[in-house]
C-alpha cells in the first residue's frame, strides 16, 4: 500500500493540524543540514536528498508565511480531514462550562436605586402673622392677633440638609413549575436610609411604625405567572391607580414631584391614592395589540366598625399613618380605611401612551379633622371650660358641646387628663365615608425628542350633609409636563401642577381665614429640572421648585417618596392643638420652594 506524501502541496493534515509541529521539525532538519557544512552532492543519491532539502526549505517558507497569515485574521482552524484508513478524528473539546452558574444567575436577581441630594429649601411664610376670627364667623379681626402677633415659629426660612429620596436595594426570581408553562415569582424590596440612621418616623408631623431599611418596606410579594395569561400577585405594593401615571412624572423623587397635587386629597406630606397598599392582591394582564389593564383588592382586615385601629397585620393605620400621628390620639381617625380596589386600562401605540384609572378607600374615618379647627361652623363647643365642676361628678352648666361632635370622647379624655382641656377639642362623631380618585393621563414623544404628558384627575369624599362644609378632599387637580431631549445625554424638563378648589375646609391652619375670599383653596405647584446622564446607569440632576398656596391651601413641596419634604408647618413641637391658639402649626398660604441637586444610579 501506497503512503501518503505528507509534504504534497495542500495537503491539509499538515498545513491546518500539524502546521506547528512539522515546523519545528523541518526547521530542526534544515538547522541541522546547513550547520553540517554539506556542500555539492558527489553522487546522483546525494543529488536527489539534496533536492529533497531543497523542498523542504521551500514548504518551510510557505508554512511559515500561511501560519502567519492565520493568526493575524485570528481565523479558527477547521476541523481536520479524515485520512484514508487512519482512525477516526478526535473530537473537539468540550466548552468549559462558567464557574459558578447557579452564583450568577443568583446575583442578577438584584436590582435598586440610590439616590442622595443635596437640598436648600425654606418654607415661605416669614413675617406671617395670625388673627382671631370675627364673632359672626365672616372674616379675620386684624385688631385681634394670636399670640401677640408673634410669627411662626422656628427656623422656616432656608435650611441646606441632605435627602435620601425613592433609595431601595431589592430582589426579584422565578421557579418553572414543571413543564405547566406558569412560574412561581417573587420579589423582595427595602427602602434604603443612606443619609440617616434606619428607624421609625418620630417628627411630629410625620409618623410612622414601619421601620426604613427593613426587608418588606417596598414591592414585596410572591405569585404565579404565564406568558399568555398574566401575572396574580399576593403582598405589599403600589396600585394600579398610582403606577398608571408613573411614567408621566419625570420628576419623581424630586422636589417637584407631581405627587405634591396628584393623588393628595389633603394638600400636606401623605399622598393618600400614591401609597402602598398592604395585604394586597392584584392581577396584571399580558398586552393584546397595546393594550392591558391591572387589578387590585385589599381587604381592610379590621374589626372595627369605623376602621379606627390598625387593620390585622400592619404596623401602620391604613392610608400610612400611625395611630396618634400629629399630636392626636392614638387612633386611625386621620384617614384609616376600610377594603381598597384599584384598576387601570392601558394603550400604547408607536409613541403615544394613554391610560384611565380608578381607586376607591372604604370608609375613611376622619373625625380627627375636628380636632383643633378654628371654623366658625365647628359645632357648639365651649373651650377650655371643664364638662364637670370641681367634685367631678355635677355637670358643668357652663359646659356646651353637640351638633356633629363626639361629645363623649372629649368628655372621658379630660376628665382622666385634665390639663388636655387646654390643649384639644371633640372630634366629630361620624365624619366615615367613602373616598374616590379618577383619572386619565396621555403621553407622546415627538421625533425631535420632546416629550410632553398630562393628566386630569377628579377626587371626591363621601361626607355627611352636616359636615361638607369641612370638606377639603373633593377636588379637581391636573399636571402638565414637558420634557425635552437637549443633547443624548441631557434633559430637560417644565411641569406644573394644579389643584382646584375644594367644597369645604376644617379650619385647622393656625392662620385660617373663614371668609369667602379665603375660601378659594386653590394651589399651584411649578418646577424645572436638567438631567445629565453620566452613563447608563447614573445620571446627576439638579431641581428647583415652588408651591404657590392660596389663604387656606398648604400643599407641600416633596412628597411622594422623596426622605425629606419642605411644607407649610413651622418648628412648634408642644402637644397642644390650635383651639387654644397656641398650636398647632399649620399655616396657610405659605409658598414652600427650593433648589436640590444629587446622583441617581440604578442597577
Amino acid at each position: 500500500m501506497m503512503t501518503e506524501n505528507v509534504f504534497e502541496e495542500g495537503n491539509p493534515m499538515l498545513i491546518r493540524s500539524n502546521a506547528k509541529p512539522m515546523l519545528a521539525a523541518i526547521a530542526a532538519l534544515a538547522t541541522f543540514l546547513a550547520g553540517s557544512g554539506y556542500a555539492a552532492p558527489a553522487r546522483a543519491d546525494d543529488k536527489e536528498l539534496a533536492d529533497q532539502v531543497k523542498i523542504l526549505m521551500q514548504k518551510v517558507e510557505e508554512l511559515t508565511k500561511e501560519v502567519a497569515t492565520l493568526k493575524k485574521q485570528g481565523a479558527a482552524a477547521p476541523a481536520p480531514a479524515q485520512v484514508a484508513g487512519a482512525g477516526p478524528a478526535a473530537a473537539p473539546a468540550a466548552a468549559a462550562p462558567p464557574a459558578e452558574p447557579k452564583l450568577e444567575k443568583f446575583l442578577k436577581g438584584f436590582y435598586g436605586t440610590l439616590d442622595v441630594s443635596f437640598d436648600d429649601t425654606t418654607k415661605g411664610m416669614g413675617g406671617f402673622v395670625a388673627y382671631h376670627i370675627l364673632p359672626d364667623g365672616s372674616g379675620l379681626d386684624y385688631t385681634n392677633p394670636k399670640a401677640g402677633g408673634a410669627g411662626p415659629v422656628g427656623r422656616v426660612g432656608y435650611m441646606p440638609a441632605l435627602s435620601t429620596n425613592k433609595s431601595q436595594i431589592g430582589y426579584r426570581g422565578s421557579h418553572a413549575i414543571g413543564k405547566s408553562g406558569t412560574d412561581f415569582v417573587y420579589q423582595v424590596e427595602t427602602a434604603l436610609a443612606l443619609t440617616a440612621s434606619p428607624g421609625l418616623r418620630t417628627s411630629q408631623y410625620q409618623q410612622s411604625n414601619v421601620v426604613n431599611g427593613a426587608l418588606g418596606l417596598g414591592d414585596t410579594f410572591v405569585g404565579l405567572a404565564g406568558k399568555d395569561w398574566g401575572r396574580v400577585k399576593f403582598g405589599v405594593f403600589y396600585s394600579p391607580y398610582k403606577k398608571s401615571t408613573d411614567r408621566l412624572n419625570p420628576f419623581s423623587g424630586m422636589l417637584g414631584d407631581y405627587a405634591v397635587v396628584m393623588g393628595n386629597s389633603g394638600g400636606d406630606n401623605r399622598v393618600e391614592f400614591g401609597t402602598r397598599l398592604d395585604h394586597s392582591i392584584a392581577y396584571e394582564s399580558p398586552t393584546w395589540s397595546g393594550v392591558s389593564f391591572d387589578v387590585l383588592f385589599s381587604p381592610g382586615q379590621n374589626r372595627t366598625y369605623n376602621n379606627v385601629v390598625q387593620s390585622s397585620g400592619s404596623p401602620d393605620c391604613n392610608g400610612g399613618n400611625m395611630p396618634g400621628s400629629g399630636n392626636l390620639l392614638l387612633n386611625c381617625d386621620d384617614g384609616g380605611f376600610d377594603n381598597a380596589f384599584s384598576a387601570d386600562l392601558k394603550f400604547e401605540y408607536q409613541a403615544f401612551y394613554a391610560t384611565v384609572a380608578y381607586e376607591i378607600h372604604k370608609n375613611v374615618n376622619r373625625n380627627s379633622d375636628g380636632i383643633g379647627a378654628n371654623h366658625p361652623l365647628y359645632g357648639p363647643f365651649t373651650p377650655g371650660v371643664p364638662p364637670f365642676l370641681a367634685d367631678g361628678v355635677t355637670p358643668n352648666p357652663a359646659f356646651v358641646c353637640g351638633g356633629p361632635l363626639d361629645c363623649g370622647t372629649y368628655v372621658a379624655l379630660v376628665t382622666e387628663y385634665p390639663t388636655y382641656i387646654n390643649y384639644t377639642s371633640p372630634p366629630y362623631l361620624n365624619d366615615i365615608g367613602d373616598e374616590t380618585a379618577f383619572k386619565i393621563g396621555a403621553q407622546y414623544k415627538f421625533p425631535f425628542g420632546l416629550t410632553v404628558s398630562a393628566i386630569w384627575e377628579r377626587l371626591t369624599h363621601d361626607v355627611p350633609a352636616d359636615l361638607r362644609f369641612q370638606n377639603e378632599r373633593e377636588r379637581n387637580g391636573s399636571w402638565l409636563a414637558l420634557s425635552q431631549d437637549v443633547t443624548p445625554n441631557d434633559n430637560v424638563s417644565v411641569g406644573w401642577a394644579h389643584a382646584g378648589k375644594t367644597p369645604g375646609d376644617p379650619g385647622g391652619q393656625h392662620n385660617y381665614d373663614p371668609s369667602a375670599r379665603a375660601m378659594d383653596n386653590h394651589a399651584n405647584m411649578y418646577t424645572i429640572a436638567w438631567k445629565h446622564k453620566i452613563d447608563k446607569q447614573l445620571y446627576w440632576y439638579a431641581d428647583w421648585a415652588e408651591t404657590i398656596n392660596s389663604a387656606n391651601a398648604h400643599y407641600d413641596l416633596g412628597a411622594g417618596g422623596r426622605g425629606l419634604t419642605t411644607d407649610c408647618h413651622d418648628g412648634t413641637n408642644a402637644i397642644n392643638i390650635d383651639y387654644s391658639s397656641a398650636g398647632n402649626t399649620t399655616w396657610g398660604g405659605c409658598h414652600p420652594q427650593g433648589f436640590s441637586t444629587g446622583l441617581n444610579f440604578k442597577f
